[in-house]
């Protein structure tokens, strides 16, 4: 196939381009660069890369991050080659379901793993950075991440949680390895009864909570008082109300 050149200069407002697409696929050839150790390639089309995204606000790069796809090769270089024109070396990243705070590319870098965690929401300045870049405690150069409470993983582990406060351990574990009829069946019927008037919710209903999550039955649960509850919190565990970090990774 003969290549016929580029159009004449007046004549590039008849060939629109996709600038998206274009900022997306020069995110990708960083990473092949990369991939084939070009480092200086590298570099040079990282830099072009910043220049695109010079005319593009917060609303439009995540627009493009989310077109790109969070867990594409690209989403992370067009994360952090916005957050380098606007000066934003540590940040709180928030998608869908989750937060996570600390540098731009390692932030989007993990997020690859998280495949619960959604679209990209919003980039923010990490305006605690300084203090914990200040400190001399174990904690201070971490990465964290807070899973929202839709999380489906989160919800499905704080309603396990909150149901072993009424039921025990041991009824929970029960319900995750058997089906609904052995469940119910291994419970006295006294004790049915007991679960049902204080959760609002029929066995079988509690059978099914337990397997998939359910916000409802939390939100009731966690207005019951119990000491427990705030042991488990300090333990690290998910329980109602409880948005302590669940991971910190040194960077």
């Amino acid at each position: 196939m003969e290549f016929k050149g580029f159009p004449p200069e007046e004549d590039i407002e008849d060939h629109p381009v996709d600038l998206a697409q274009g900022i997306i696929s020069t995110g990708g050839l960083i990473h092949c660069h990369l991939k084939f150790s070009m480092i200086s390639a590298a570099k040079l089309v990282y830099e072009d890369l910043k220049w695109f995204l010079e005319e593009f606000d917060h609303e439009q790069m995540v627009a493009i991050v989310n077109k790109a796809g969070v867990t594409s090769e690209s989403a992370g270089w067009i994360v952090k080659a916005w957050c380098d024109v606007h000066g934003i070396k540590n940040s709180v990243l928030e998608f869908d379901t989750a937060w996570c705070v600390g540098t731009p590319g390692e932030s989007m870098n993990y997020r690859r793993t998280k495949k619960t965690w959604g679209d990209l929401v919003s980039v923010q300045e990490d305006e605690e950075a300084p203090k914990r870049l200040g400190r001399t405690d174990e904690g201070a150069l971490r990465m964290q991440f807070y899973l929202k409470p839709n999380n489906p993983i989160r919800l499905k582990q704080t309603t396990r949680n909150e149901l072993k406060l009424i039921l025990g351990s041991a009824a929970v574990a029960s319900a995750m390895r058997s089906r609904k009829e052995e469940f119910i069946a291994g419970i006295d019927p006294i004790e049915v009864r007991r679960i049902e008037r204080v959760t609002g919710l029929p066995i079988g209903k509690i059978w099914s909570s337990i397997k998939s999550g359910n916000q409802e039955l939390v939100d009731r649960l966690g207005t019951i008082p119990n000491s427990k509850r705030r042991q488990m919190a300090k333990r690290g565990m998910f329980v109602a109300n409880h948005i302590e970090p669940q991971l910190a990774l040194f960077n």
